[in-house]
């Protein structure tokens, strides 16, 4: 029985690192000296997405002239999920939902 839970692990953890999972630009909060502030998402690049050098640059951003710059490296190819969001290599959105400019890892 032990054998039998011990493969059943494996395969799920191969089947979980086989399939490709889609991923979004990170929340960011700063804090100020007096204030804390949430940055809104407003715009995705894809750098080198053919390569295992790929960089997916997010960007946020907040009141006043307060703007984030995110780089999300996975050591892998990238593409987007929803090419209807993307023109080329950009994305970019007005609501702050980084879900219409998700990203996964190439096959």
């Amino acid at each position: 029985m032990m054998k039998l839970k011990i493969v059943a692990g494996v395969l799920v953890t191969v089947a979980m690192m086989s399939t490709a999972y889609a991923a979004t630009c990170p929340t960011l909060s700063v804090t100020h000296s007096q204030d804390a502030e949430d940055l809104t998402f407003t715009s995705a690049r894809l750098k080198d997405k053919d390569s295992p050098n790929s960089v997916v640059i997010c960007r946020l951003e907040g009141k006043d002239d307060l703007a984030a710059s995110i780089g999300y490296r996975n050591d892998t190819a990238v593409k987007a999920t929803n090419p209807e969001n993307w023109s080329g290599d950009d994305c970019s959105v007005k609501d702050g939902d980084a879900r219409k400019c998700a990203f996964e890892v190439a096959k």
